[in-house]
């Protein structure tokens, strides 16, 4: 299913907008290197300042997690970091709740197209929603829903870098 896709299905009255987990006046600590690395990017201010957007975060663990080497390069080329920022955010506002529902419709995967001009894939295990970036990476949402001004935040376990193995 497209991001068009899930539009007409907004708009038909067929997938109905939830109301966020909950509010904050901050991003939640767990994803401080993340927003610390938007900001460097030049691209947080873009973000907060424009639309509705929804962005899978990953977690201060998971980006310690990934592979340090790359995740330098990355956080060392402002231009670089900010293509994977906007692959990771996706305009408008879409809740887990209306994610799940997409998932089902679309026979077991959601695909949308990020800020970044890459395509997400959401995928459902149970009731843990997953997401994977062009190469084969999957990060499970940790904290689905957090409502940060006109972003919805969607933490994630696990870093969707380029040049990894996984995503070359």
């Amino acid at each position: 299913m497209t991001r068009h896709a899930l539009i007409s299905l907004l708009s038909a009255g067929t997938l109905a907008l939830t109301a966020p987990a909950f509010a904050q006046d901050a991003p939640p600590a767990e994803i401080s290197r993340a927003v610390e690395a938007a900001e460097t990017a030049g691209v947080l201010e873009t973000i907060l300042a424009g639309g509705e957007v929804t962005v899978f975060v990953p977690t201060n663990e998971a980006l310690a997690s990934a592979p340090q080497e790359v995740l330098g390069e990355v956080l060392g080329d402002p231009e670089r970091l900010a293509a994977v920022i906007q692959g990771y955010a996706v305009e408008g506002t879409v809740m887990a709740a209306d994610a799940e529902q997409a998932i089902l419709a679309g026979e077991g995967v959601f695909e949308v197209e990020s800020l970044g001009g890459t395509m997400l894939a959401l995928t459902m295990d149970g009731d843990v929603i997953s997401v994977a970036g062009a190469g084969e990476t999957v990060a499970l949402v940790v904290t689905p829903d957090i409502q940060f001004g006109n972003v919805t935040i969607h933490t994630i376990g696990s870093a969707i870098l380029p040049g990894t193995p996984e995503d070359m």
